[in-house]
Order: structure tokens, then C-alpha cells, then sequence
């Protein structure tokens, strides 16, 4: 395995015209928030918000929530970067969110 300490956790939540993106340790403490439009000119956007925290060598990984494969385009160019990417499936996050109270979603949550 890896050490989860090493990485910053960025979670997307992408859509057809633009995606959210949450930034967070592996304590779950949210860092940084960026919204950035959905095109692979602006893609270099999120890295640069990522890189800020990425302090003593700490690497990138990468979970979209890849609904109707909107971010295909962003998945394939983080890839070509060697970023760690996972994707995360929309039914299970559904059904988390279901499962915690909470009283409003939106894309930052």
C-alpha cells in the first residue's frame, strides 16, 4: 500500500459544463475548494490550487465522481500526467450521502 499521510485528496464532482473540486488531508480537514469549466484549458487550473498544499513532496490523488463520463477528458489528462486517479461510482456516493444526516447536497459536500 501506500502512506495516505504522502497525499493531499482531491474529490470532484464533475458535470458537462464544469466541475467542483474539494481538496483534503488524510484527516478528512477540508484545504481548498475550486470550481473550474469543464475544457482542457482550464484543467491546468486544478493543479496549480492542488499544488499549493502540496507541502514536504506530498503527491495528488485524484477521485471523480464520473457521472455520464463528463470527465473523461480531465481522466485522461491527468493519466498522461501520472496522477493517481480513481473513480468513484455515482450509486455508491448516492447511497452514503442517504445514509448520513444531513440536510442539504450540493457539490461541495
Amino acid at each position: 500500500m501506500y502512506d495516505k499521510t504522502k497525499f493531499i485528496y482531491v474529490g470532484l464532482d464533475l458535470h458537462k459544463e464544469q466541475h467542483t473540486a474539494v481538496i483534503m488531508d488524510c484527516f478528512n480537514e477540508k484545504l481548498g475548494e475550486i470550481t473550474f469549466q469543464n475544457k482542457p484549458s482550464e484543467f491546468e487550473k486544478l493543479i496549480t490550487k492542488c499544488k499549493k498544499y502540496c507541502t514536504n513532496g506530498k503527491g495528488i490523488f485524484f477521485a471523480l465522481e464520473n457521472s455520464y463520463a463528463y470527465g473523461r477528458a480531465l481522466a485522461a489528462w491527468l493519466i498522461e500526467r501520472n496522477y493517481i486517479v480513481k473513480d468513484v461510482d455515482p450509486a455508491r456516493s448516492y447511497a452514503y450521502r442517504k445514509s448520513v444526516p444531513q440536510y442539504k447536497k450540493n457539490d461541495f459536500l
